[in-house]
């Protein structure tokens, strides 16, 4: 019997057949396996699994009951096996997961990719999010149970249709009628970007509005410390340590966040903005997203040249403008035109005093959220030493920048109270 036994995780590959010929063989080595001591979860792996008897049945109820203490799920069953499974009553009392349909991305079009993965268009009605680095269906479900919780709280966004396999990876069909990416309409239709930018302000302001009950999402403060914890390997204590203090000076607050707001990341239907890549939606403060916007548009948009040559492997060969309208959808001169029309549409009632206050906020998190990203970029690269070295270095970089800007934010982080 093929088992594998990972961190607590037991996983027993079910035979093709389990009939009353074989049932009582089946039984004894299932029971026979040592690891079912230490294991904290079970996983039947049905993928080879094309028959099973009632007699067979009766096996997998036995061996439930007798491990009721731990999760017991059944994997990769066939639309028959599970026909079976729902048709006894099985699917009542044991986690029955149908295998995951194969998805060719060859040929679709390709909406969007980037580190975390790419988005690919199916037809008019349905898109593709391959998620990059996730391999099992366990993995996804929190993203899934987040946009099920935006969905209910009347936030727009995409509900999930199926998760599918693809040779990248796992990934999550949604449907979206007739849409297209926010970013790709601003470059058609420049002459809207007034309309299109209000939109994005509407959207940011119903975020910053809605509350969520405690614990029903994922703190933004505390997602943010657990990828400064993922740093250890290149980064010193102290050094994540100071990071964390310009996390904890942020209001903790129950409303929705996006993590990664901008224009690209916002899809167009019937004339309303939806948010997709929501696998950073979170409740906190809404300085997250105007910072995370301010970095897009901003930090991003005037870094410098011989840095970002360095840092995104240009190796000059393509100028850092091209790169940039490459990954952003959008030019240099359009993202300032962008940022100026959104700030100054969202802090519209704002005094000009407040405004000056909130702009060195966004300019400081901003580098902050680049920060959090040139992690992301190290994460990525650690398997590949001769690549992590010269990211660590701009990774420091950014890190003095950001604790030099510190010494002058005193004031700007007082106003933090009163700004909800």
């Amino acid at each position: 019997m093929d088992v594998k036994f990972d961190n607590g995780a037991l996983s027993i590959m079910l035979p093709p057949k389990i009939t009353g010929e074989n049932c009582s063989v089946f039984e004894k080595e299932l029971l026979a396996i040592e690891q079912l001591r230490a294991a904290k979860e079970i996983f039947l792996n049905a993928d080879k699994l094309n028959y099973i008897s009632s007699l067979g049945l009766r096996v997998i109820l036995k061996f439930q009951k007798q491990y009721s203490n731990i999760p017991i799920s059944v994997i990769n069953a066939a639309e028959s096996i599970y026909k079976i499974f729902d048709d006894t009553g099985f699917t009542s009392f044991l986690n029955i997961k149908k295998k995951l349909r194969i998805v060719d991305t060859a040929g679709l079009e390709m909406i969007d990719s980037g580190m975390y993965g790419s988005v690919y268009r199916i037809n008019d009605e349905q898109i593709l999010k391959v998620f990059r680095g996730i391999q099992t269906e366990g993995d996804i479900e929190p993203v899934i149970n987040t946009i099920r919780v935006a969905f209910v709280h009347d936030i727009p966004t995409i509900m999930p249709f199926e998760i599918v396999r693809t040779e990248e990876g796992i990934g999550l069909i949604l449907e979206l009628l007739h849409s297209e990416t926010l970013s790709k309409l601003i470059m058609k239709n420049p002459q809207n970007l007034d309309n299109y930018v209000n939109k994005m302000v509407e959207l940011s302001k119903l975020l910053a509005r809605t509350n969520f009950e405690a614990g029903s999402l994922r703190s933004r403060n505390e997602m943010l410390i657990s990828k400064l914890n993922s740093a250890t390997a290149y980064l010193a204590a102290e050094e994540i340590g100071v990071v964390k203090k310009y996390i904890e000076l942020i209001p903790r607050c129950n409303t929705a966040v996006h993590g990664d707001f901008h224009a690209k990341n916002l899809m167009v239907s019937e004339d309303m903005l939806m948010l997709i890549d929501m696998d950073e939606f979170s409740m906190g403060h809404p300085l997250w997203d105007i910072a995370n916007l301010y970095c897009i548009y901003q930090t991003m948009a005037h870094i410098d040249r011989e840095i970002a040559d360095d840092l995104f492997d240009l190796n000059g060969q393509i100028p850092y403008e091209d790169f940039y309208f490459q990954i952003i959808d959008c030019s240099i001169a359009k993202a300032e035109i962008i940022w100026e029309k959104f700030f100054n549409g969202y802090f519209a009632d704002y005094s000009q005093e407040d405004k000056t206050t909130i702009l060195k906020l966004a300019d400081f998190y901003g580098n902050f959220k680049f920060v959090t990203f040139l992690i992301d970029v190290c994460n990525f690269r650690k398997d590949k030493p001769e690549k992590l070295a010269c990211k660590v270095r701009n990774l420091r970089y950014f890190l003095e920048k950001l604790q030099n800007d510190y010494t002058d934010m005193s004031s700007a982080l007082a106003y933090l109270k009163s700004w909800k």
